[in-house]
């Protein structure tokens, strides 16, 4: 009975119908289709009054009717969207494939760099060793034959003694014994003064230097972008954002010559009268802006007043950020030319300068000296690898990202060429991983990209984000501006 109530577990023609377990001798004789519970009559008009609800028999006849039209859209459109899933899961897995060899490749490249590294500080310490043994030795050397010199000269002076010992007079065999004995002691013990004493020590074999060398390992769908805030400050776009701290931030509109201190909660706290391009805020609290009015780079105090640090005139400064050794980068263009044409006379570069105005670098050129690496350098940042990452609009739709390394060469630009017509990059962030964070105002969205500046994946999509404009990324509190004035509150977590 057993088995057989295994094999048959909803029962077999032979066997008495199934009683309700609640109206004592009622059969179950219907189907509740809302709970998909089989129930008796009474059950169906009490329990389940208000259901949709027939009798078991009239279902099965509804179901059998429509079965072969049921088990042909099975085959023709179901097993079709099954076969899909499946042919994608298997581009998935080649693609996840291919992802997982690019970075064992970047790894295996960075390894050898690492290698590459040490084999050339040990070839150089190779060669110090090897040029002291080679001047101790030569030194050794001129002693030796030195000393092979004055063994002749013993050797002889001594076989003439012997010689003519028999001839001499007692003056002359005193002399000559003086003189051989003369010659004995002004030997130089070589072993002794020409040692070879240059010594390698070891260095310590540190693994967590060893791994922070080899770099780390992170998943990026580990990166969650959360919405904490939001609040609307104005209908016109928000042009400039940047957190003071987690709870302040400075706003700029498009036409309108100020900067407002807002709280999170969309409240005013300070403005300060000034027309600014950008705003940077310093590890140390300060605030410096690129000046569009005066053409300078200033800093204002919490008063409110507003301070020029350095003049940028003719030139015009746009983009501000602070650099990681605690000067600022600043991006300029000249006013006269074409902005997405510039000329042999147009000026289009960043510049590296201390806090307190002094230029230390000027980034113009690719290493030839001759290929502009801008055509309009809007925003910029630097990257905790130090890498400098800069906003280079090409035209009123379109932009791209360069990224150049401190000492001023070309690494990469995102997008590429073929993408450059679709995308408008418009605002750049870097987390403490060195991640790179771009809004793209064409098609609404943030994209994630990795330090190298390839497209890791979006962060935000316009489901979250309207035309992003400005961003500020401050610890772990994400800011955006879009061009409605309204400003969303993220909550960044890598």
């Amino acid at each position: 009975m057993a088995d057989k109530e295994e094999e048959f577990p909803l029962g077999t023609p032979q066997e008495h119908a199934l009683m309700c377990e609640k109206h004592t001798l009622m059969p179950i004789d219907v189907t509740c289709e809302d709970c998909e519970a089989f129930i008796c009559s009474k059950c169906a008009k009490e329990d389940h009054k208000d259901h949709d609800w027939i009798t078991i028999s009239t279902a099965a006849t509804l179901r059998t009717r429509g079965l072969m039209k049921s088990l042909r859209k099975i085959e023709e459109e179901d097993i079709q969207k099954l076969d899909e899933k499946i042919q994608r899961a298997s581009q998935q897995m080649e693609e996840n494939k291919k992802r997982c060899e690019n970075e064992v490749s970047k790894l295996q490249k960075h390894y050898d760099a690492i290698i590459e590294k040490l084999h050339k500080i040990k070839e150089k310490h190779e060669k110090i060793l090897k040029e002291n043994l080679e001047c101790k030795n030569a030194e050794v050397r001129k002693d030796k034959s030195s000393l092979e010199k004055k063994k002749k000269s013993v050797l002889q002076g001594v076989q003439s003694m012997r010689e003519k010992s028999g001839t001499m007079t007692d003056i002359i065999l005193i002399k000559a014994h003086r003189e051989l004995t003369k010659v004995l002691l002004t030997q130089v013990n070589a072993a002794q003064k020409f040692d070879f004493l240059l010594r390698h020590e070891g260095g310590d074999i540190n693994i967590a230097v060893l791994e922070s060398m080899i770099g780390h390992m992170f998943d990026v769908e580990q990166i969650t972008v959360t919405e904490t805030d939001s609040f609307q400050w104005s209908d016109k776009p928000i042009f400039v954002i940047e957190a003071m701290n987690e709870d302040t931030c400075l706003i700029k509109q498009i036409e309108f010559p100020c900067v407002a201190q807002v709280n999170k909660s969309g409240k005013k706290e300070k403005q300060f009268s000034v027309d600014v391009n950008d705003v940077c805020v310093t590890d140390n609290s300060e605030v410096y802006v690129t000046d569009r009015k005066n053409k300078s780079i200033s800093r204002l105090s919490p008063s409110g007043t507003v301070s020029p640090v350095f003049s940028a005139d003719p030139l015009l400064p746009i983009g501000i950020c602070q650099t990681k050794e605690g000067g600022l980068l600043v991006t300029l263009r000249d006013t006269e030319s074409d902005p997405y044409e510039p000329n042999s006379d147009s000026r289009r570069l960043v510049i590296h300068m201390t806090l307190t105005g002094d230029v230390i670098r000027k980034y113009e050129y690719q290493e030839d000296g001759q290929t502009r690496l801008f055509t309009w350098p809007m925003r910029v940042t630097q990257n905790g690898n130090t890498d400098i990452c800069v906003i280079n609009r090409t035209n009123k739709t379109t932009g791209e990202l360069v990224i150049h390394s401190f000492s001023g060469s070309l690494k990469s630009v995102y997008p590429e060429q073929v993408q450059r017509k679709e995308l408008h990059p418009i605002d750049v962030v870097c987390d403490s991983y060195s991640n790179i964070i771009v809004s793209e105002l064409s098609n609404s969205s943030v994209h994630l990209l990795s330090p190298d500046g390839r497209f890791v994946r979006y962060l935000l999509t316009q489901n979250q984000v309207n035309k992003p404009l400005a961003m500020s990324l401050k610890k772990s509190t994400l800011c955006i501006g879009d061009a409605k004035g309204l400003i969303k509150v993220f909550q960044y977590k890598s």
